[in-house]
C-alpha cells in the first residue's frame, strides 16, 4: 500500500463514525476534523494521493447510496403496483 493511501486510511480512521458521533448530530466542524488529523505528514505527492484516495472513497459511497435509494424506490413502486393489482382483482 502506498504512503498516500496509508495517510488517507489514517485520516479516515481518525475521523471514523465513533469519533463523529462524539461531536453530536452534525459531526465535527472542518476545524475540529482538521485538528484531529493535523499530525499526519507526508510529501506533497503523498498528501495529494491521500486527498484523491479519500475523494474516490466519498464518490463511491455516494454512488452506492444512490443505487440503494433507487432500488428502494423500485421496491416501493413494485409494492404499490402489486397492491393496486390485488385491489383491482378483488374489489
Amino acid at each position: 500500500m502506498s504512503s498516500g493511501i496509508q495517510i488517507g486510511d489514517a485520516a479516515m480512521s481518525l475521523l471514523n463514525q465513533s469519533v463523529v458521533d462524539s461531536y453530536g448530530d452534525n459531526g465535527p466542524t472542518i476545524w475540529e476534523a482538521t485538528s484531529r488529523i493535523d499530525h499526519l505528514t507526508g510529501t506533497k505527492a503523498e498528501l495529494l494521493e491521500a486527498i484523491a484516495y479519500v475523494a474516490l472513497q466519498v464518490s463511491a459511497y455516494k454512488r452506492i447510496s444512490n443505487q440503494d435509494a433507487h432500488l428502494a424506490m423500485l421496491n416501493v413502486a413494485h409494492v404499490v403496483d402489486e397492491y393496486k393489482r390485488i385491489r383491482h382483482d378483488n374489489p
